[in-house]
């Protein structure tokens, strides 16, 4: 990886060719988002336990890449047998229910104050719909998932959203008085140090490739 990351940046310097710019950046940052799925880290979130965020309702989760807020309810319980089949166990992350917020929202939100490229889940509900999205620091659309209806015999995941620099998950029921569309089981997937690097180095031979353009 390093070879092929050393030869397109002499190859870019010893050359005007814009053509040949752009295949070393191609190449630059596809070696970034492969190594996006070999070097990536996660964490867990399904909360049963303080490390998995048991306490998100009332306290900040302290990790090793930042902190994770949540704008929700920790339901004991699971009461979906669809959700209970696709392994939802414990405690789960809920929305607030109507009579829980001055809008009367039915809503719930993770925030992370570090940058996430996918989040996998699985979700429930027993006569609502669910609407799902991954979102980015200034609250833009990054990925969604929706589903008509959550109740009997429905699907209950698991569904991955991914993107770069995700912030925040966002979902809601809209369908009024339904208060309940958990999700359990999350998998938060940070970039590595490698990917990090890989970026930067894509990002750094695009800049160049304009400048070179100009």
């Amino acid at each position: 990886m390093k070879s092929s990351i050393k030869t397109c940046l002499v190859k870019h310097k010893r050359t005007a060719s814009l053509t040949k710019s752009a295949i070393c950046t191609a190449v630059i940052l596809s070696l970034a988002f492969t190594a996006s799925s070999s070097a990536a880290l996660t964490i867990l979130l399904d909360a049963d336990t303080p490390a998995t965020g048991s306490l998100l309702g009332t306290t900040p989760l302290v990790t090793a890449y930042g902190d994770i807020t949540f704008d929700g309810e920790i339901v004991i319980g699971v009461h979906d047998p669809e959700f209970g089949d696709a392994r939802a166990s414990g405690s789960t992350f809920d929305i607030l229910g109507p009579d829980d917020t001055p809008a009367g929202d039915q809503t719930a939100e993770l925030f992370f104050d570090f940058d996430v490229i996918s989040l996998e889940f699985i979700y429930g509900g027993n006569a609502g719909n669910i609407y799902i999205e991954a979102r980015d620091y200034l609250g833009g659309v990054v990925a969604s998932f929706s589903q008509g209806s959550t109740g009997h015999l429905q699907l209950a995941g698991p569904i991955t959203l991914s993107g770069p620099d995700i912030r925040s998950l966002y979902w809601t029921d809209t369908i009024a008085e339904q208060d309940y569309a958990p999700l359990d089981n999350i998998i938060v997937t940070v970039p590595g140090p490698a990917t990090i690097l890989l970026l930067a180095l894509g990002s750094l031979a695009l800049l160049r490739r304009r400048q070179k353009g100009e």
